[in-house]
């Protein structure tokens, strides 16, 4: 199969490696892993993004006609796959005209680095207030640690915030109140250790339990594979929109009970 995929970059390390050694023809957009700060918006990237891609206008995208001599490469893609959860509800309303529209049934991204909805459901009972470190979250966005709180406090006081309020800020608005620990999960096919250390380093900063986890590759394998069953995955028919799903499938087409 050929497919296209469009990825959040946070997932960059992992996808990338699983595409290269996959049998199908892969294309891939990477979007900055910021647009998560405002889903309305990422909604909208990725809307343009398909749309773009539907029309042959996207510039990111390499689309033959196969009269250049390139065998097994179509002009056409045999669906369009979104490296991306629910993530805020930014996948809601999302729709392809011509194409399958494959969307991982997981809330957020670290369901796919822990190979299932159940073992994140689990993990999240086990470890509560965790937040969880990747290859790819420490690389392409400012993780909690020494430095990310160093350039707030920075940020603060060219504001003209004094001491005080700047405690204040970092403490009542900075959203870590409630975390406790701080979970590395390792990939089998990466040195993980220096990002296991980044980890470590954050959880002694905050005073936080530092956990390793192993991380499971099957549902990324089965994503860019083709092997899309209904519990995983939802497969959405040209012309269906997303939708959340108050159930445990998470997402759903909308003409869906």
């Amino acid at each position: 199969m050929r497919l296209k995929l469009i990825a959040c970059k946070a997932l960059f390390r992992e996808l990338s490696y699983i595409a290269a050694l996959s049998e199908n023809s892969i294309d891939i957009t990477w979007m900055r892993q910021a647009y998560h700060n405002h889903p309305e918006q990422l909604r909208q990237w990725l809307q343009r993004e398909i749309d773009l891609i539907e029309s042959g206008e996207d510039p990111h995208t390499i689309l033959l006609d196969g009269g250049d001599g390139q065998e097994g490469v179509s002009g056409d893609f045999d669906a369009i796959l979104l490296g991306y959860g629910l993530c805020s509800n930014a996948t809601t309303g999302l729709t392809a005209r011509r194409h399958r529209l494959v969307i991982p049934r997981a809330h957020d991204c670290i369901t796919l680095f822990l190979g299932s909805k159940e073992r994140y459901a689990a993990l999240f009972r086990q470890i509560p207030g965790c937040f969880f470190y990747t290859a790819s979250w420490i690389e392409n966005t400012s993780m909690p640690g020494k430095a990310s709180h160093d350039r707030q406090v920075k940020r603060y006081e060219e504001a003209g915030y004094d001491e005080e309020t700047i405690e204040y800020l970092l403490t009542e608005t900075g959203g870590l109140n409630n975390y406790h620990n701080a979970a590395y999960i390792s990939m089998p096919f990466l040195n993980n250790a220096p990002y296991a250390q980044v980890t470590q380093d954050a959880a002694d900063f905050y005073g936080w339990s530092f956990h390793e986890i192993e991380g499971q590759t099957g549902l990324l394998e089965r994503f860019l594979s083709g092997d899309w069953n209904e519990e995983d995955f939802l497969v959405l028919a040209p012309g269906e929109t997303a939708v959340q799903s108050v159930d445990a499938r998470i997402v759903k087409a909308k003409s869906e009970a």
